[in-house]
Formats: C-alpha cells, sequence, structure tokens
C-alpha cells in the first residue's frame, strides 16, 4: 500500500480533465455495485426466507427471484470489472457458470423414461411408483408382494401422459396458461382450469397409444372369461404420497372397452381442475411434478364397499381402527356424500369397542348400460349393519397384514362382492392431521409474566426467526470465538460472517448492528438459529453469564427461561417435502450459503466461488480493496485538487468525485463549511477536536529524540517524502479516501457512510515513525488496542496496523470517524515517548477519558 506516494515523483503531464472523469467513473462504479449488493442481499433473504421459515410459496415467485438475482449478481460483477480495469474476469465466469447452474436446475424440465404404454398389474410394485403412479403401484405391490386380493387390471403410464401431451402440443401450453395464475382470484382460477380441461378433453389420443389401451382392456376380458367393464382411477405420480391429493382427481366407473379413451382424457382432465390445481400448488407441486398415469381396474360388484383407517388419524397412540361402511359402490361415502356404519375396533383383542349404524336409503349399483346408477336399499336393510363380526375380522387381518408390510398406518379401500370375496382397491399412507390441518391466521403466543421475566430488551429485526434459551456470552471481540461454549447464546456488538462456526454450537444471537439481508442473518437462517439484530444497547443490558430467553420472532429478550414460549408448537407449513420445496432447497445450496468468511484465505479467490452469496461477497471486498487504492492512481500534476483550509498544520488537497465539495463556494480554497462529504466532515472534525493540540510535542523525550536522530542517521525521511508534501482527500458524497502523510507516518483511511448498513465500513492503514523499531511497534499497539474498542477487527505487524469495520449504522461510522481524527492528533508524535511495554495501557485509557494531550501520565 501506498504506492500513491509516488505522485511526488515528477511525472509527465496528463489531462487534468480525463484524470478527473477516471475517479468519477470509478466512485460511480463503486456506487452502483452497492445498490446492485444490497438488492442481491434482498433477493436471497427473501429466497432464504421462504424455504427456511417455512411459508409457502409460488414457483413462479422463486423463479423471477432467481433470474432477478442473476441480473443483480452479473451487475455487481460488471461493475468490479468497470472499477478495476478488468482485473475479475475469472470472476464473470464463475458468476456466469453458478448463475446458469440454479436457472437450469429451476426449469429443468421432466422427462419419462419409455416404459411402453401400458403396464399390466401382474408387473407392478411400489418400485414401479414413478412410472405408474401411487395407485396402480400399490395395487401392484398388495398383490405380488403382500399377496392379499386385488381386482385385475393394468395401468397407462406416465411415459403414456407424456406422449399424449407432446401429441397435442399441451406440454408447453398448459404450464404456460397457469403460470401467472393466482390461486386467490378463484374467477381467474377457473377460467384457466376450464380452458386446459376443454382442450385435454378436445385432444386426440395417437393412434399406437390407443390400440395399445384397447389391447390391454381385450387381454383383460380374455382373462376374466369374457366383457370386463373397468374402474378408470387417476393413478398420479405425487399420489399416495406424502401429499395423498385423497379426492383432487377423477374416477370413471364401470367403463366398457369402446369408452376407455374419453374415461382416459377425464382423468387426465382432472389433473388441471381448480381444485387440484389449487392442492396441488399450495402444497408445493409444479405441473411437471404430477404425471397422471391411470388404472384401469375391473369394477367389482360390490354389495357392501368403505374405508378402513388402521390408526386412528387423530391419536396415533390409540390401539384402535376404524371402518365405515356403505351398501354397495363406495363412491359417495369415500366423497363425504352418504351416510357410513361407524366401527371402532381393539387392533389387539380384535373385538369392536363401538358400533355405530347409520339409515342407509340408498346406494351405488353398477348400471348395465355403463356407469353407475343410484337406487333404494331395501327396507329391511336400511338400518341394518353392513358388515358382520366375521368379515370385520378379516378387514382387519388384512388391515395388519398391509400395516405390517408397509411400516406405517394405512388408510385402505375395500370392497366385498356378492359372492362375499373381499377386494382391496387402494392403500396409502395414512394422512397426518398435523399436514390435513389448514393454518391459523394467528398462532396464540403463551403471557410471560413479567416479575418472574422482566423483558431486558426488546426491538431490533428478526434475522431469523424462533425462539431460545441459555446463558449470556457477551462477545466483546471475535477474536474470542474459540472461548464461547456450547448452548450459549452470544450478544454482540454486530453480526459478522466470522460467526458461522459458532452456528453449530450456540442457540441464538442478538446483536446491536446488523440487517436482515446482512451475510450472518443469510446464515442464521440456513442453519435456522434465532437472531435478533439492531437491538440498541444489548451488550450492556444483558449480563453476561445470565440465563436468558430470546424470542426473536416477536423481538423481545427475557430474563430467565421462558419454558412456556419454548414449548409453543412451530406453525406448519404444507409444502413442506414436496418437490418444488425439496427442489428449491437444491437450488438454494447454489445461491446461499458463505464459503468466503475470510478475505486471508488462501481460497478467497474467484475459483473459490461455489455460490451467488460468495461471488457477492468476494465482489464486495474487492470493491473495498479497490477503492481503498485509488490514491495509488493520483497523480497530482494532472488532477485539478482543491485546498481544503481545516486550521491543521499540514495541507489537504480534495479532489471532488461529485458532491464532496459545495459546487457554489467562493474562492479557490474551499471552507470546511463548504466540505459536504459527511464521512470526510466526520475526519475533519475530529481532527479539529478542541482537545487535540497537534502543535505541541507530546512527552517529549530526550531518548526519544535521541532514537530519532539514531534513524535518521540510517535513512532519511526528509529524503524520503518531505515534511511539507500535502495529504490528498478524495471525496464524494458519502465517500472518502484520505490518504497523508503527517509527521515521519503514512496514514489512509477509506469509508463509505449511508443510510444503508451494508454498505458502510471504514479501512484504516498506519505505517512507520521516526523512533526506532521498538517504539514504532509499541505506538502502532496503542493504536491497535484503541481500534479494537472501537470495534474494527485489527492485523498488527511491527509498526503497521490495518484495521476494518464494517456494517455499522451511519451515526456510528461518523462517530468513529470522528474519534480515528482525534487518534491521528493524539499519536502523532507519541512513538517517541514510548520506551516501555507498559506505557500502553495507560495511554489507551488516557484516549478513552478524553485526553487527547496525555497530560500527567502516571508512572512515566
Amino acid at each position: 500500500m501506498f504506492r500513491w506516494l509516488e505522485v511526488f515523483r515528477r511525472r509527465a503531464p496528463r489531462n487534468e480533465e480525463r484524470e478527473a472523469n477516471l475517479f468519477q467513473d470509478k466512485y460511480e462504479n463503486f456506487k452502483e455495485l452497492l445498490q446492485a449488493n444490497n438488492r442481491a442481499l434482498e433477493i436471497i433473504a427473501d429466497l432464504e426466507s421462504t424455504v427456511y421459515q417455512d411459508k409457502p410459496f409460488s414457483f413462479l415467485h422463486i423463479v423471477t427471484q432467481a433470474e432477478a438475482l442473476s441480473v443483480e449478481v452479473d451487475a455487481i460483477v460488471r461493475r468490479l470489472n468497470a472499477l478495476s480495469g478488468g482485473r475479475y474476469e475469472e470472476l464473470a465466469a464463475a458468476s456466469r457458470r453458478i448463475a446458469e447452474g440454479v436457472l437450469s436446475e429451476l426449469l429443468r424440465k421432466r422427462r419419462f423414461e419409455d416404459t411402453g404404454f401400458v403396464q399390466p398389474l401382474e408387473r407392478l410394485s411400489l418400485e414401479n411408483v414413478q412410472e405408474v403412479g401411487g395407485k396402480a403401484a400399490g395395487l401392484g405391490e398388495i398383490a405380488n408382494r403382500v399377496h392379499l386380493p386385488v381386482p385385475p387390471g393394468f395401468a397407462i403410464t406416465a411415459y403414456a401422459y407424456q406422449l399424449f401431451l407432446d401429441y397435442n402440443d399441451l406440454s408447453d401450453f398448459i404450464p404456460r396458461r397457469l403460470a401467472k395464475v393466482d390461486l386467490d382470484d378463484t374467477e381467474a382460477l377457473t377460467r384457466a382450469a376450464e380452458e386446459v380441461q376443454q382442450r385435454i378433453l378436445e385432444a386426440e389420443l395417437p393412434a399406437d397409444l390407443e390400440q395399445a389401451i384397447r389391447r390391454a382392456a381385450h387381454e383383460l376380458g380374455e382373462r376374466c372369461g369374457g366383457t370386463v367393464r373397468l374402474a378408470v382411477r387417476s393413478s398420479a405420480t405425487s399420489e399416495d404420497s406424502e401429499a395423498s391429493f385423497a379426492g383432487q382427481h377423477a374416477t370413471v366407473l364401470n367403463v366398457p372397452e369402446e369408452g376407455l379413451a374419453r374415461a382416459y382424457r377425464e382423468v387426465v382432465a382432472s389433473l388441471y381442475s381448480p381444485r387440484a390445481i389449487y392442492y396441488r400448488r399450495r402444497r408445493g407441486y409444479r405441473e411437471q411434478d404430477v404425471a397422471m398415469s391411470v388404472a384401469c381396474i375391473a369394477m367389482v360388484p360390490a354389495a357392501v364397499s368403505g374405508v378402513l383407517y388402521t390408526r386412528d388419524p387423530h391419536d396415533r397412540q390409540r390401539d384402535a381402527m376404524l371402518v365405515s361402511a356403505v351398501w354397495g359402490l363406495a363412491a359417495d361415502a369415500v366423497e363425504g356424500a352418504a351416510a357410513t356404519d361407524f366401527y371402532e375396533i381393539d387392533r389387539r383383542e380384535r373385538r369392536v369397542r363401538v358400533r355405530q349404524v347409520a339409515r342407509k336409503e340408498t346406494r351405488l349399483r353398477l348400471d348395465p348400460e355403463g356407469g353407475v346408477r343410484e337406487e333404494a336399499v331395501p327396507a329391511e336393510r336400511q338400518e341394518a349393519p353392513c358388515l358382520s363380526d366375521e368379515q370385520i375380522g378379516r378387514l382387519v387381518d388384512y388391515g395388519l397384514k398391509l400395516e405390517a408390510h408397509y411400516g406405517v398406518p394405512l388408510d385402505i379401500e375395500w370392497a366385498l362382492d356378492e359372492a362375499d370375496r373381499l377386494f382391496l382397491l387402494q392403500a396409502r399412507p395414512l394422512a397426518r392431521r398435523e399436514a390435513d390441518r389448514p393454518a391459523e391466521p394467528e398462532r396464540t403466543v403463551p403471557a410471560v409474566d413479567p416479575a418472574r421475566h422482566p423483558v431486558l430488551v426488546a426491538g431490533g429485526q428478526t434475522a431469523s426467526e424462533g425462539t431460545a434459551a441459555g446463558a449470556a456470552y457477551v462477545l466483546r471481540s471475535d477474536h474470542a470465538l474459540h472461548h464461547v461454549p456450547e448452548g450459549a447464546i452470544v450478544v454482540t456488538r454486530q453480526t459478522s460472517p466470522r460467526f458461522v462456526p459458532l452456528m453449530g454450537r450456540v442457540r441464538a444471537f442478538v446483536t446491536e448492528v446488523g440487517s436482515v439481508t446482512g451475510h450472518m442473518a443469510s446464515v442464521a437462517r440456513e442453519f435456522r438459529v434465532p437472531a435478533l439484530v439492531g437491538v440498541g444497547g444489548a451488550t450492556e443490558a444483558i449480563p453476561h453469564g445470565e440465563e436468558i430467553t430470546v424470542d426473536a420472532t416477536r423481538r423481545v429478550v427475557y430474563r430467565g427461561r421462558v419454558d412456556a414460549l419454548l414449548a409453543a408448537p412451530p406453525p406448519v407449513n404444507p409444502m413442506r417435502g414436496s418437490p418444488a420445496h425439496q427442489l428449491v432447497k437444491s437450488v438454494l445450496r447454489r445461491i446461499a450459503p458463505l464459503h468466503l468468511t475470510d478475505p486471508q484465505s488462501d481460497q478467497f479467490t474467484p475459483a473459490g466461488c461455489r455460490t451467488l452469496h460468495d461471488v457477492i461477497r468476494f465482489a464486495h471486498e474487492m470493491a473495498m480493496q479497490e477503492m481503498f487504492r485509488l490514491g495509488d492512481q493520483l497523480d497530482p500534476d494532472a488532477i485539478h485538487a482543491v485546498p481544503v483550509r481545516a486550521g491543521l498544520p499540514f495541507r489537504i488537497l480534495a479532489v471532488d468525485l461529485g458532491n464532496g465539495l459545495r459546487a457554489d463556494r467562493r474562492g479557490a480554497v474551499a471552507e470546511i463549511e463548504d466540505v459536504t462529504s459527511i464521512p470526510f466532515r466526520a475526519l475533519l472534525q475530529g481532527m479539529g477536536h478542541e482537545g487535540v493540540d497537534w502543535s505541541q510535542n507530546v512527552g517529549f523525550s530526550w531518548s526519544g529524540l535521541a532514537s530519532i536522530v539514531a534513524q535518521t542517521a540510517i535513512r532519511d525521511p526528509l529524503r524520503e517524502a518531505r515534511m511539507g508534501e500535502p495529504s490528498y482527500a478524495l471525496v464524494g458524497g458519502r465517500y472518502l479516501n484520505f490518504n497523508a502523510r503527517i509527521g515521519y507516518h503514512f496514514t489512509t483511511i477509506d469509508s463509505f457512510c449511508s443510510r444503508e448498513v451494508n454498505d458502510n465500513y471504514i479501512l484504516f492503514y498506519f505505517k512507520g515513525g521516526a523512533a526506532d523499531l521498538g517504539r514504532r511497534t509499541r505506538r502502532a499497539l496503542l493504536i491497535a488496542q484503541i481500534l479494537r474498542r472501537l470495534g474494527f477487527k485489527v492485523e498488527q505487524k511491527g509498526d503497521l496496523v490495518r484495521g476494518e469495520l464494517k456494517k455499522y449504522e451511519e451515526s456510528a461510522i461518523l462517530e468513529t470517524l470522528d474519534r480515528i481524527g482525534r487518534l491521528l492528533g493524539a499519536v502523532r508524535l507519541l512513538d517517541m515517548h514510548l520506551s516501555e511495554d507498559r506505557q500502553v495501557e495507560w495511554y489507551v485509557e488516557e484516549f478513552f477519558r478524553g485526553n487527547y494531550r496525555f497530560l500527567e501520565e502516571r508512572g512515566a
């Protein structure tokens, strides 16, 4: 650093206007980069909130946000290359590669393997669920592996469905027509659904598909001993999974061979009914996630039919099975449109504990002409139980055998024919009550007793939702991370990506400074660690070691452990575990994780960027460093610099990058009031503080003077850089790059200060002095300790000090710049006096007491 001092050497004159434009262009690119950086971080925060906070989402919203993020990251990289003269083309390649991977994964179309158009049930099992859907694969599993009776039949495959859509140009039309449908606009949803359904019902089956279906039906009839009627049932590829899709799709009953093509189209069209679209979207399934395979099953002329639950869905701990039954076909019963008998059976004793017989006046029967018809139940049967104890016993046996095979409670459809043969028509996992329960608008929060659990702090912003309890660990410096115990709640001044290693062992974060869109907030959401940021005074109000409860969702920190809050159940997201949910989580792994947390690491390179967040982080860091090096390119012979009358014993020349100085100032010299650069004014205010005396020799020491004389014999500081050379300030409205030689040391301060916390930073560099290395090193150590107390991350080697402070609020940045201005004046000649290590601590404390002249040194 400080190659800018070469500007004092004579150079060939350059075009002054071009030089000015160069710096102004860099400054504009830097500002544009910061704006794109903030927009990108906001998009990442939105995507993470969508997934990690378990909120239902629209897949179109995810795609739109991912595309917008790619645009912003591209803008960041382009601005960085414009700022640096094309130094980071490798980053552009990395950014494109990652962004293309994100969008490719999101937009990849699902294609099905050529499994043929139809598959007989005797060849199927649950291993074929992606080919023929859950219902058909389940029937094959029951028949071929559990060896329980099911009606014979065949499945029309998902591959056939894809061919049907492609043949009729529906594969692109359907997702395009439904893409922007608002689920909350019922009319618009209905219009779109009806349009899609009509297109499907009017579509033609490819000739080879129709022939394959007819041939399978004919062969089934031959096996059954004659003409067969079929139940044409939906068997979508996501049915009977975690999302049951119960009742969402059509079944067409008692279909003759010649009616199969029409029935097939009806079942496929039911995939796009308004209720099916709504259910699918709310559960996190895109159109391409659900392919309509169709199960064609020989009709059972049912005398009795119904449903068996192998467990009570409301209380899995109860040892009970539940059965409902009706005369005839159960189509109305499963839709909830018919009264049914109800039986509760003790699973262990196989006895009926509850028997409720309904009055059943009508029943559904097969119509010889096709379809079903409703008819009256004979009077003597209307109030008679549908099932005998023996029949119930068979049902229980079948249910327990199936449950043992599947390993989960089941929802089973069954039918008894006129010959008293029991057939199983479907078996699927029993839907959990929690998954079916509608989301509550607002969950009741337990009351907290203020006498037992007073509020320690409240307010701020929720960076990551949740509640947690543990011992507060007030962290004053991120250099002590290894001291943080497991299970602690970290209370600290600001967020930092360096806290990433703590995520696996701490329970929550509370910070005084921070942003919801910051790097640590992003990581906290990823790890689901509650985080509350922007809580002023937290490090003072929360005692170190005190047990506390953090309710990050409601932005309150209580004294003690509030068990009622910790026990509150989390909200249920119906999309959790769905294909769209899993896909977006997978895509987020290319977007959100932050691997580049340490700029000093060998991995902090464009090649080390594994996510878009890494690209953003790398570009932001490099942009700050590029701005820090602006002074390297400064040629005083080729730039118009304005003298600033600051009342200081050295010259300051300012280069206005835009809104840094008043345009309507009088004369060639800028007064303090002409300075409109916010960070520069703050620095000048500190340098001009009434307690700082630039003219005095602080703690003058003859031994220190001797050291200077000895050093001068080795190197001539006046020849290396004359005391009369000016300091330069490159200033914008919210930007400062200050390069100075004050006495025998060099200083650079680079800062951006705005209302956007993520943009704000101060970079500090200090090097040199006139005394021997030991005295210069002590002064550097003193400066480093003061900077750490101010919140800087600091590196100190010998007489060199580097410090950085990032993501503080505007007021904190300005206050810190003011203090740095005082620091520069206070330590100007201090290296001459620091002859012993023990002096350093006294000077640090006196600085924070406001004794900038260091009067009356103790123990000197």
